[in-house]
């Protein structure tokens, strides 16, 4: 069952009344919430009782907050993953199948129709021969990740052309949105009132050593850190002072 099944089948009374009944018993009962009312002159008259009067149902409350919210989630989940057909070619380089991919029965021709329909630069000719050569040789069945990586260690980048190209486009699409949102929360923190006449250039780069802090972290560590940008910064032009000493 997916995900967004599984959402749809407990927009039910049954699983909200079992929800709530964990709840109470783990928190205690709720706190009714008031509910607003104008006074008029009849209230004056007769008294106005807050314990009989002015409170909403919380059981019913509670289960039309439970209602709006799987409905929110169920609905932003079909509007983000609405266009998730075009991704179908993943399944060209899902490592644990690849020796069933190996029998032509099981050639995953239509991800590769899919493929070729939605990204035409590729060579369907040559990319099914690439992938043919991958299935039927077990150092090649690795995750994406490990496998591009052994491509450029073996200097395969040419010879198994269109397979490292399939795997950049694989590995370049972003599963969420959390790198775009990260880098906005960095240029939030870089480009300041005061640092606002920035140039693009050095934002960039400050971004860069600001996200890939790990990285930095890493270069000063070894040492090598400060002679790097002291070389690079020394070698962009001609300077009046040596940096350089042979």
């Amino acid at each position: 069952m997916s995900t967004l099944s599984a959402l749809k089948a407990t927009r039910t009374d049954e699983t909200f009344s079992r929800i709530y009944d964990d709840t109470v018993k783990a928190v205690g009962d709720p706190v009714p919430r008031r509910k607003r009312r104008r006074r008029g002159w009849d209230d004056l008259e007769q008294g106005f009782n807050q314990h009989q009067e002015g409170y909403e149902e919380t059981v019913v409350s509670f289960r039309r907050l439970y209602f709006q919210i799987v409905d929110g989630i169920v609905l932003h989940m079909t509007q983000r993953f609405a266009h998730m057909e075009h991704l179908h070619f993943f399944r060209i380089l899902e490592h644990t199948s690849f020796t069933s991919f190996c029998k032509p029965a099981a050639f995953p021709s239509s991800a590769l129709a899919q493929l070729i329909n939605t990204y035409p630069f590729f060579d369907e000719q040559k990319l099914r021969n690439e992938l043919h050569t991958l299935y039927n040789n077990g150092l090649f069945h690795k995750p994406p990740g490990e496998l591009i990586q052994l491509l450029i260690e073996d200097d395969l980048q040419g010879t198994l052309s269109e397979v490292y190209k399939l795997l950049q486009l694989m590995l370049t699409i972003p599963a969420t949105s959390t790198s775009a949102e990260r880098s906005f929360s960095c240029l939030k923190r870089i480009k300041t009132y005061l640092r606002n006449t920035c140039g693009q250039d050095r934002l960039v780069n400050l971004a860069t050593i600001s996200i890939d802090s790990l990285v930095v972290e890493d270069l000063k560590a070894a040492g090598k850190f400060y002679d790097i940008v002291i070389d690079h910064f020394a070698t962009m032009k001609d300077r009046r002072m040596a940096f350089l000493f042979k």
